[in-house]
This record gives structure tokens, sequence and C-alpha cells, in this order.
């Protein structure tokens, strides 16, 4: 008889445990959805400016790049000129067809610099022209998202603070059940609750489950309030508790 005793004991314990820690969950619960979906919203908000920062400063690396590259060209067509004026003057001066053909040759690579320079300025110039103003969008779009961010950021802080003492009392007092709870048992709670819609605990109400509202046999609801063994409901499998 002790050792009876001893197990409905351990078992009416653990029924307690479960239907405390199920009480501190639902009251978790209730805090998280007294803040709604702030905590998400905010996290979308700061990833929003985090990736519109790395698009601007990678943006800006390829402007200068753009702006450097111009500035070589620029450099580069203005050579060419310079060249191109010089052979001009030479082929007025020449006396015989190789230095002829010889300068015609250079003559015309200083134009074809020029020519394919050019393109290229202006070809490099308008994405420069694209990159600014796409650095410009992006930033304007940056400094609505970090106010909005900013305002979102505060109201969650508000919310927390309301909150931050409760939250941490309920997890604390959780800390306290799980520890004094056999870990298959607890192993199996969590394994539920998050399946479950975040119960892993249901009483019994009007002879059925109170998770899934399945009809519990009356034999199977007298065992329950005894307490004499841990019964889980056969059709969600949660932990069933007078």
């Amino acid at each position: 008889m002790s050792t009876e005793a001893g197990v409905e004991s351990k078992v009416r314990e653990a029924v307690r445990l479960l239907t405390e820690l199920q009480d501190i969950d639902d009251e978790l619960r209730d805090i998280e959805l007294e803040r709604g979906d702030l905590p998400d919203e905010v996290e979308r908000l700061e990833k929003r400016i985090r990736d519109a920062e790395a698009f601007v400063t990678s943006t800006a690396e390829e402007l200068e790049k753009m702006v450097h590259s111009i500035a070589e060209r620029q450099q580069q067509v203005s050579e060419a000129r310079d060249r191109l004026a010089k052979f001009q003057e030479q082929l007025y001066a020449v006396k015989t067809t190789r230095e002829y053909d010889a300068i015609t040759v250079e003559f015309n690579f200083a134009k074809e610099q020029i020519s394919s320079g050019e393109a290229a300025i202006a070809e490099h110039t308008h994405r420069k022209e694209e990159l600014a103003r796409l650095i410009e969008q992006r930033k304007a779009e940056l400094e609505k998202v970090r106010a909005d961010e900013q305002t979102k950021g505060a109201e969650l802080r508000q919310r927390l603070s309301e909150t931050e003492d409760e939250e941490r009392q309920l997890r604390h007092r959780r800390e306290n059940v799980v520890v004094r709870l056999m870990k298959p048992l607890y192993a199996h709670y969590e394994r539920i609750r998050n399946a479950k819609e975040g119960r892993g605990v249901a009483r019994i109400m009007d002879g059925a489950c109170g998770g899934c509202f399945a009809v519990i046999p009356h034999q199977t609801q007298v065992n329950i309030r005894k307490q004499t063994d841990i019964v889980l409901c056969e059709t969600c499998g949660r932990i069933l508790v007078p």
C-alpha cells in the first residue's frame, strides 16, 4: 500500500506541476499577445534598415569607381587628342610614303582611342547618374523607415517595460516548476505544446478533452480524477488533468 500511495503522491505532484506550468505558459502567451506583432514589425524594420544601409554603401562604392573610371577615361581621351594634333602636324611634314603610312596608323589609333573613350565616358556617366539617383532614392526611403522604426521601437520598449517584471517573475516560476518535473514528462509536454497551439495540458470539460474536445471514456475520467497515473488524450496527445 505504501508503494501505491507513493506512486499516487508522485502522480498528483506531477499533475499539479503540469497544471501550474500550463497556467504559467498561458500567462506568458497572453503577454506576447498583448505585444501583438510589434516585435516582428520592429525586427522587419531593422532588417530593412540594414539592407538599405548595405545597398547605399555598396552603391556608393560603385559610384566612386565610376567617377574614377570617368576621370581615367577623360585623361586618356585628352592625351589621345594631344597625340592626334601632333600626328596631324606631322602628316604635313612627311617626305616619304613609309613615314606617311606610319603616322597614319598612329593617327587612326588615336582617333579610335578618342571614339572608344568618349563612348565609355558617356556610358559611365549615365551609370554614375543612375547610381546617384538610386542612392538618393534609397536614402529617402531609409529616412522614412528609420522614423517608423523609432516610433515602433519606442512603442515596443514601452510595452516591454510594462510587462518585463511580470514576465521575469513568470519565467522564474516556470524554471522552478520545470526542474521538479521528470524530464520525459516535460519533454512530452513541450512537444505537444509546440505542436498544439501552446497547450500541452488539457482539463476535462463536460466529459471531453479541453484541447481537442474528443470524448473521454467514463472510466478514464475516473482515473484522471483519482490521479493514479498520467493520462494522455488518445486523440491529440495532450496530458489530461482534472
